[in-house]
This record gives C-alpha cells, structure tokens and sequence, in this order.
C-alpha cells in the first residue's frame, strides 16, 4: 500500500491506495483502502503530514501482509474445559454497534456523565441494555448473563445496572433530542407527516404507581395500565414517545403534552393509529378538527349490520400478497360528537373503510378457539370446577350458565348448559376478517395497511417482562425502572428501523435479528477466533453499512478493531 496525492478543487487530497492485478484483464490496477483528508487540512495536525502518511501506508502493507500468511496452530487433543467455560462470542452486534454510534449515543453519555460521581460507564450500561435486548432478549438479570457473550468492556455489576436507572430516566428527554438531531443530520427528516401510534401496556403488580394505574381495557383486563404514545416518521423511524398516567384515552388525543412534542420536533400533519380502545367518535373528531387524522380498528363482530354484510360479501376483494385478500371504499359517516362547550352535535363526513382478510390469521384464530371450546366442553360436563372467574372466555359460548352473586360459583340453574353453536357459527363467519377506518382518502391502501401493521410491531417491542418488573431491588423505584424500560426499548426500536432503512428492507427484521444472533466467533486456540455462521442476509447487511461478516478467521486484536472502527464513525 502506498500513499498518493490527488488535485481536486479544495486542494490536495491524500488517499492510500493499494494495488492488485485484475484477474480477467491481467492489467495492473489500484484500489482505494483509506481517504486521508486534504494536505492543507492535515498541515494543522501534523508537521509532515506526507511523511507520517507514508508510514501509515507501509505499516498497513506490514499488517495485511502479517493477515494473509498461513497461521500454524497446535491443538492439544487432552485438553479439558473448565465447568462454566464459554468460547462463543457474538459478532453480530457489531451492525448495531455501527448504527448505535453513527447516532454518536456514546457522545451523549460520556457528556452527560462528566457530571456525576460514579464508578461505571453509563453508555456501557446502555450499550449492553440494547444490544442484549435486541439479540438476545430476557430480564435484566438474564441480559446481565449474557454479556460475556460481547467483545466489548462491560465492566460493572449487575447492581450497577440497577443504579444507573436514576440517571438514564433523568435524560431519557435529552437523548431522544439528542437521536432525532443526529438522524437529521445523517439522512434528513420529513416532517410533514407523521404517525402517532397510541398503545396500551399492562403490569401484573398489586401496587400502582405513576405513570401505571389500573383500569379497565378493551379485552376487560383490569391489571395496572401505562399508556405510550409514540410519532414516527414517513420513513418509519421513531421520532418520540411518551408515558401517560392517564386511563382514558381520551386523555392521549387532548393532552398538551403532545401538542408541545409535535412542535418541538416540527411536525405538521398528525395521523392517529390505534386499536379499538381510541376508536370513540370524540377522539375521532378532535382529530379531525385539529387538522390531524386517523388509522383505526373497528371491531367488526360489534359493528353495524351493513357493515358486516360488505365485509361478508366477496365482490369487490382483490388478492394482497400470499394468502391474503383486501377491497376498501368510501363511505359518508354519520357520528354523534361533543363539543368544546360540552353539547352534542351530528356531523358527516366521508371515510375510507379497508377490509383486509388473512387465511393464516383465519386459522389461527380457529385454533384458539378449539382450545376454548375444549375448555367450554369441560364446563359444561363439569360446572363445579369452575367459577366466574376459571370459567372467562369459555363462558360466553355456554348457554343457561348463572352465578352466584357473592362466591361467583356456579349455580345449578333450572336449564342444562349447552354449547350456543348460534354464536359460534356466527363467530367463525369473521375469522380473518380486519376492518380499518381512515380519514385519509387518498393514500395508497397499501401504506395505510403497512402504516397500521406498525403497531403491532411497537407493542411487540416495547413488550414489557414482568418478571423483571416484580423482580428488582429495593432500592430501585418502579417509575425509574419502568421509564428506563421504555427508554431502552425506544433506542432499540430506533436501530432496528435505521437498520432496516440500511438494507432497503430486502429482509423482514426478524431474519436480520436471526442472522446477528448467529453470526459468532469460537475461540479456538490462544489469540484466535474462527466465525461458526455466515449467510446472505449478512453479506448484505455487511456491504450497506460497512462490516465485513465473512473473514472465516480473525485474532482478537483484528477482530476488537473491526469493532472499534463502528465506533469512529
């Protein structure tokens, strides 16, 4: 390798180059290995910026020739491991940790932590929250486990971790400031238009602090509630979220909170997306008469009759993908609405109503019910096993079934149970059947049903462990934890979408995550490493952001400067 000086309109450019023989043409040529920046530039840094160059140049030529000699290794077949002993590393972790300080997170913590009396690394915590959580997702404690299984540091305790809580929930403002700048400035922002996506998440604790409050949700459960609301961009990438102690929904769509969020971020046009429980005619027509909009669930087992004939009548479906069917329409909506002043008022308007149906969804849905109904079978036969609390879900397809009032058993009534096949056939007529409200009537379909499939996606991710909820110290309290949680998911959530955008979304997330967890080294004799999994999800992940997957071989020393240059980014 050798260095080169190239004239360009700025000035002199230094580039180290290599060379190499074309294999088809037989024509000597070079390759460009590292820009080194321009000589007027370099002049401030170095004295003879020419000559430390040329040396860089030759001492990579030393390494790379080092690299590519034949490596002799003895293997001591006798040789035992050690009870514990773990010779997998993961490598995978490195496209995260590419994206993780492209948005110059590690930046943000280490300026942050210039401040605070503590031992350990915060963006170590962090590094380690978010790629655990990702790659190989768990409790804390059993994410704490897993760390070993990272080339990098982490160097701190598993109550570390715990402390650290009062400091991240401290900044978890600042950093989603901080990430919706970065990603400004490294591929641009449009916000003309986003989604507000409104998400409900329940806690199995007796005790109820804010922001987790009980109440009641649209599958009647009563456990301790926090509320999300999250605005993402066109583009899919997370821009903010935030918790709400409120129970009603209604609460979400009024609150000045997010009025201050949208204006802090720049955000013009705002599109609701939810499931049934924000789907009131009042939520609706705020929406509306703020400017904003809406994509919405609407059950259809509960809607009107015209509605279920249209979406029961198979005129009009067009094929969607494998197995999947779709039609939508216009259709002028008449609701009953409250005013500022507080009275009632009819309004109309038109609404685009999307029907979308999944065979698989079709059989999922039957198979849930045949454990239901193998449930509402027992109860039947055997009523004194259950009460009204045993007997949910199996109840509503058992006819004459009574209670008593103050123990919730089973009372015998004067009329045997028995299976009410009326509502089951008119159940199993629905199944796979979604229906979507809008007020966007001249997006593409295909968008709106993307934009909504977006909320299943957030509810996975920010799927919270309750386990880890119940399991914490003392000394760590339950709203500094629950909003570390969320915070961690946030940032994973913003990666994951990056990585996606990367790779053009050539693959579905879940085979990118498949192929980082697997992509490891094994230790194998001293310094040396050899990769155990490589496939063509990795290849193109490696060539859209800048990591090589494939070297079979590497020593720790080339392997901790493969990841060390994802972070000079």
């Amino acid at each position: 390798m050798f260095l080169i000086k190239e004239k360009r309109k700025h000035g002199t450019n230094l580039c180290i180059v290599q060379s190499y023989r074309d294999p088809i043409t037989k024509v000597s040529k070079t390759k460009r290995i590292m820009n080194v920046g321009y000589l007027e530039d370099l002049k401030k840094q170095y004295d003879d910026p020419i000559a430390h160059f040329q040396k860089v140049a030759k001492e990579m030529s030393e390494e790379y020739s080092t690299e590519t000699k034949p490596i002799h290794i003895t293997l001591d077949p006798a040789k035992s491991l050690e009870p514990g002993i773990d010779l997998i590393k993961n490598f995978g972790y490195t496209a995260l940790s590419a994206l993780y300080h492209e948005l110059k997170v590690d930046v943000f913590f280490r300026g942050q932590q210039r401040s605070l009396d503590i031992h350990y690394s915060l963006n170590s915590v962090m590094k380690l929250l978010v790629y655990g959580g990702i790659l190989f997702p768990g409790s804390i404690k059993q994410i704490y486990g897993n760390k070993e299984q990272f080339f990098d540091k982490m160097e701190f305790s598993l109550n570390d971790i715990y402390r650290s809580f009062t400091y991240l929930h401290r900044y978890k403002t600042q950093l989603q400031t901080w990430i919706h700048e970065r990603i400004c400035e490294n591929y641009g922002r449009d916000t003309s238009q986003m989604y507000y996506y409104v998400t409900k998440h329940y806690f199995e604790t007796s005790e109820q602090d804010q922001p987790c409050k009980n109440g009641v949700s649209t599958a009647h459960r009563t456990d301790p509630i926090v509320q999300m609301g999250l605005f993402i961009d066109k583009n899919g990438l997370p821009v903010s979220y935030e918790l709400f102690p409120r129970n009603p929904v209604d609460a979400l769509i009024l609150s000045p909170e997010i009025k201050k969020r949208a204006q802090d971020f720049g955000v013009g046009k705002v599109i609701l997306v939810g499931d049934n429980g924000i789907n009131s005619t009042d939520n609706l027509y705020y929406a509306l008469s703020s400017g904003s909009g809406y994509i919405v669930a609407q059950s259809i087992r509960g809607a009107e009759k015209e509605i279920k004939d249209y979406v029961l009548n198979q005129e009009g479906y067009i094929p969607f993908g494998e197995e999947c069917k779709l039609k939508s329409r216009i259709y002028t909506r008449k609701i009953r609405v409250t005013t500022a002043n507080g009275s009632k008022k009819t309004i109309s308007y038109d609404e685009k109503q999307i029907v979308f149906y999944n065979k698989k969804y079709a059989r999922c849905s039957m198979a849930e019910r045949e454990d239901v109904l193998l449930k509402a079978k027992d109860l039947i036969a055997s009523p004194g096993k259950y009460n009204k609390t045993t007997a949910y879900g199996a109840a509503k397809y058992v006819q004459n079934i009574e209670y008593d009032k103050r123990t919730g058993e089973i009372l015998q009534g004067k009329q045997p149970l028995h299976l009410d096949q009326d509502r089951l056939k008119e159940e199993e007529k629905y199944d796979g059947y979604y229906l979507f409200l809008t007020s966007e009537l001249d997006e593409k379909v295909d968008d709106l049903i993307d934009a909504y499939r977006g909320l299943w996606e957030i509810e996975e991710s920010f799927k919270y462990i309750n386990s880890t909820y119940r399991a914490r110290p003392v000394f760590v309290s339950r709203i500094e934890h629950m909003h570390t949680h969320y915070l961690t998911c946030f940032l994973s959530l913003v990666l994951t979408r990056t990585l996606e955008m990367k790779i053009q979304k050539k693959y579905p997330i879940e085979q990118v995550l498949h192929s980082l967890r697997k992509c490891s080294y094994v230790h194998i004799e001293d310094n040396y490493y050899i990769q155990s999994y490589y496939d063509s999800v990795l290849d193109f992940i490696g060539k859209s952001i800048g990591v090589d997957f494939s070297k079979r071989y590497g020593t720790l020393c080339k392997i901790k400067e493969n990841i060390g240059a994802t972070k000079k980014r």
